[in-house]
């Protein structure tokens, strides 16, 4: 099928479930994930060259992710119109800026203006992502590719901060910034070569009109719940990302290099959820499977928790309370994802959006909070928002998001409006 748009004609054709088909929306999924974790062995670095303080660090990590949640809301529905991979390559073209921005930055304010811009158009990269995945696949096999992106996806929050950690010691924080640049512009290499057009019919809608269909994506019974549990627990992470490199590295001493080696063991956790969604996914209830990982992320968090409040700081138990904790995050997160999108087959673009407006306001929310609190908390700072954002999201869970029947239910009422 081919139509006329502002940018040319393109083709629509599905996606098939391949490796390489993975690989790449992983790629475009993660873009943003890479900048923000390449950067986080970096921030006591960056506090000290630029004379702020840590918790003024932290919060180049809270504004890239704020631009990420909110410019979500206008890529969204620019994808439904103009198609999926014209705004990618714009998107990833506005990521390029910024990041060429904060490599150049003479002062704080500087370096905020360009993860503002990074961000921004980062947030092309996993909008266009999901949207791609949601045109091409359903049901079943939907749950299946999200999980296996979701484990591609954890390789990069894994690996970054040990690549940022070997790059702050040997080069400084603004390498950090030049090899984000590079792997930006492999990707909109890849991306102009391999990734075809999804959308098979564009949709005009007006502003005001796009404001309504927002409104009515939030109101939706299965749809809104998942979207903020997932929200909660992406604070979470956010929140572990922007204290953890001032406990560990500033407090207890370590290395850069060394705290980089302590992800990829954490992410490990997530490999093996992951790993577990895939194989249980055509047969247990979304609801169950989110249930299942809120609870392990539960207690993980307790565990991370419970040692510094009694005064016990160690690495080795931050380590293992994160792989409990980030287990259950490789289960619960392609299941609410995956349950969330399944609603709109029509309006992929849009829904994706919404979802990836909540999980990276929740981010912000989360590094913000544990910026603000380092100076209050100190170590505690970053468990404190971590147990208390896990706990929302488990609550969500258990009280407001649907069993399959009632999910199926909701479905026969979407279909008929």
């Amino acid at each position: 099928m081919s139509f006329d748009h502002p940018f040319g004609q393109f083709h629509q054709r599905k996606l098939v479930a391949t490796t390489s088909t993975i690989l790449l929306l992983a790629g475009m999924a993660a873009v943003g994930q890479f900048a923000s974790n390449i950067y986080t062995p970096s921030l006591p670095s960056v506090a000290h060259d630029l004379g702020v303080s840590p918790g003024a660090s932290q919060a180049t990590l809270a504004v890239f992710l704020c631009a990420f949640a909110i410019m979500q809301l206008v890529i969204g529905p620019l994808s439904d119109r103009y198609g999926r991979k014209p705004i990618l390559m714009i998107g990833l073209t506005v990521f390029l800026l910024g990041t060429f921005l904060c490599n150049t930055a003479v002062d704080y304010s500087n370096l905020l203006i360009g993860r503002i811009v990074q961000g921004s158009g980062a947030a092309a990269g996993i909008v266009v992502s999901r949207a791609t995945t949601r045109d091409s696949f359903e049901g079943v096999e939907l749950a299946r590719v999200l999980a296996a992106v979701t484990i591609a996806f954890a390789l990069v929050p894994g690996l970054t901060p040990l690549i940022g950690g070997v790059v702050e010691q040997m080069l400084g924080w603004r390498a950090a910034f030049s090899i984000t640049g590079a792997l930006g512009l492999a990707l909109v290499v890849i991306v102009s070569r391999a990734l075809p057009e999804t959308l098979a019919t564009r949709r005009h809608v007006a502003p005001r009109s796009e404001v309504a269909e927002y409104a009515a994506i939030l109101r939706d019974p299965v749809f809104w719940p998942n979207a903020l549990a997932v929200a909660c627990a992406f604070a979470s992470m956010s929140a572990f990302f922007s204290g953890a490199p001032a406990v560990l590295i500033g407090t207890l001493g370590i290395s850069p290099i060394e705290f980089g080696l302590y992800s990829p063991i954490a992410v490990s956790g997530f490999v093996i959820g992951g790993i577990i969604t895939r194989k249980v996914a055509a047969t247990a209830e979304p609801r169950s499977m989110s249930l299942l990982g809120m609870s392990i992320m539960l207690a993980g968090a307790v565990l991370l928790f419970a040692p510094p409040a009694f005064g016990m700081l160690n690495k080795f138990l931050i380590n293992g309370a994160m792989v409990v904790h980030v287990t259950g995050l490789g289960i619960m997160l392609p299941a609410s994802i995956a349950a969330a999108l399944q609603r709109f087959p029509q309006k992929a673009g849009v829904a994706a959006a919404m979802q990836g407006f909540l999980q990276m306001s929740g981010g912000a929310l989360g590094a913000a909070s544990a910026a603000g609190l380092a100076s209050i908390l100190a170590d505690l700072s970053f468990p404190t928002v971590m147990l208390c954002a896990t706990i929302l999201s488990w609550l969500t869970a258990v009280r407001l998001i649907p069993n399959v029947r009632q999910m199926s239910a909701a479905s026969r009422y979407d279909s008929a409006t």
